[in-house]
């Protein structure tokens, strides 16, 4: 039986309905990343630490978060796509000031997760 993964149990997203800024609606940096922040959490495996193996322990523990996602079945677009979003967080914070990434991930969320 498969992984079950958040997506599983996510409402649709609806960029046009986050109430985004103007300057952030016509930024495709802004748009790529709220798409990627979206699949990327649509693709998180549920798990439960407490289940995981000594060496998915061992690579988060020491933050090696590709090797803890190829130890947890995560695919290599899956990861390219992870690592895109974490590449675009810093660009967005750089452009528009800090925790700008996380409050556009905050939008997403308070959207997509199911009541």
């Amino acid at each position: 039986m498969p992984t079950p993964r958040y997506g599983d149990r996510m409402r649709s997203l609806e960029i046009d309905a986050l109430g985004l800024i103007d300057e952030h609606r016509q930024d495709p940096l802004v748009v790529r990343f709220i798409e990627l922040d979206d699949r990327t959490s649509r693709a998180e495996m549920i798990s439960d630490p407490d289940d995981w193996t000594p060496e998915q322990n061992a690579a988060y523990r020491a933050g090696d978060w590709v090797s803890f996602s190829r130890l947890r079945g995560y695919s290599d677009q899956e990861i390219a796509d992870f690592a895109d979003f974490i590449r675009m967080a810093h660009q967005i914070d750089e452009k528009y000031g800090p925790d700008t990434a996380a409050g556009l991930s905050y939008l997403v969320q308070m959207q997509t997760t199911e009541d």
